[in-house]
């Protein structure tokens, strides 16, 4: 008798052990996952356009401006992809989430850009590991064909938002049409890595990585049409830098001076 007791409070532990193990396979967080910041879709390169203007009436050096300009072809790239959803992760970050479930939270608002309006649904899910999967629906009618709770973008990424990767789609292209992996730290440096899936811009292929560390911004882009890569390397406190690229002073590393004027690299 105290043998078939024993056997009966084995199982009954038993299953109240996988019943807690269940309990807590949920995120343990008792705050919301914390949105990635418009950092993760984005480039900084403000530093060289202020540069510009104000040695405008000394006028920089070749090198630099082939710096400029090549730097302001590979956000043009990044905006084409990544424009409209870093505005909807911006207005999410003004928003408050609705816990709908253990480890589920949503967001629901309206946003523009451009004159254009955006109803947006957010979906974040925790799993075990306190890793996020982040959801945007989108609706709107400024796009064609007209997008109603359409996927517009996902992601995945660390609770505190630090590092993940999103994924952009097109009503139009099976699949994402481009993928971007970031990685924020709280020292400040910043490394984000862009790579286009589709040809619907004439870009397939191509890849832009960003990396701020220290004092030192880094911008490389990669052409896969001409095989060809170009860095762009500068101090954001001297504005010293370079630039080497196929397409300029037949691929020799160029550099500037503290007055963006040319210089003769060293060989360091």
């Amino acid at each position: 008798m105290k043998s078939t007791i024993f056997k009966c409070i084995t199982a009954i532990s038993g299953v109240l052990l996988i019943f807690a193990a269940c309990s807590n396979s949920t995120s343990v967080n008792e705050t919301p996952p914390t949105i990635p910041s418009q950092q993760s879709m984005s480039i900084d390169m403000s530093e060289m356009n202020n540069a510009q203007k104000v040695t405008a009436k000394s006028k920089a050096g070749s090198n630099f401006n082939a710096a400029i300009y090549r730097a302001g072809v590979a956000k043009l790239i990044l905006d084409a992809n990544l424009l409209v959803p870093k505005v909807l992760v911006g207005a999410a970050q003004e928003r408050d989430p609705e816990e709908v479930a253990d480890g589920e939270y949503q967001w629901s608002y309206s946003t523009s850009n451009q004159q254009n309006d955006y109803s947006v649904l957010l979906t974040a899910n925790v799993d075990s590991n306190d890793e996020v999967n982040w959801n945007f629906f989108v609706t709107t009618s400024s796009t064609d064909p007209v997008l109603n709770n359409f996927l517009f973008f996902s992601g995945e990424a660390e609770y505190n938002g630090t590092e993940g990767v999103w994924y952009y789609y097109d009503p139009n292209e099976e699949g994402p049409v481009s993928t971007v992996n970031w990685d924020i730290d709280e020292d400040g440096s910043v490394v984000v890595g862009l790579e286009v899936l589709s040809d619907r811009n004439g870009n397939l292929g191509n890849t832009i990585d960003y990396n701020f560390d220290g004092d030192t911004k880094v911008l490389e882009y990669y052409e896969a049409s001409s095989e060809a890569r170009t860095t762009i390397s500068y101090d954001i406190n001297t504005m010293t830098g370079f630039i080497i690229s196929p397409s300029y002073n037949n691929g020799a590393k160029s550099c500037w001076d503290a007055n963006l004027e040319d210089i003769a690299c060293s060989s360091s």
